[in-house]
C-alpha cells in the first residue's frame, strides 16, 4: 500500500457553482501530487485499523489503496 502525505489545504473556487471549496493536497511517495475535496473526504474515505484515512491510489490502475497521512 503506498502513502501520501499532507502538504496544505488550499481553497478553490467551484467552476459550477460559484462557491468555495477546500481541497487538501497530498504529495504521493512516487514524487507525484493530488488534490482531494476535503467534505468529500471526511464523508466517503474509508478509515484503516491504525485510524488512517484510505483511499484509491490516483496513480495506479489496480484498485491499490494510498494511505492519507498529516
Amino acid at each position: 500500500m503506498s502513502k501520501a502525505k499532507f502538504v496544505r489545504e488550499v481553497t478553490v473556487i467551484d467552476p459550477d457553482t460559484g462557491g468555495a471549496v477546500d481541497v487538501a493536497i497530498y504529495k504521493h511517495e512516487n514524487g507525484g501530487m493530488f488534490g482531494i475535496d476535503t467534505s468529500y473526504a471526511d464523508q466517503v474515505l474509508d478509515e484503516g485499523d491504525d485510524m488512517a484515512m484510505c483511499m484509491p491510489d490516483p496513480f495506479q490502475i489496480s484498485k491499490n489503496l494510498v494511505i492519507l497521512e498529516d
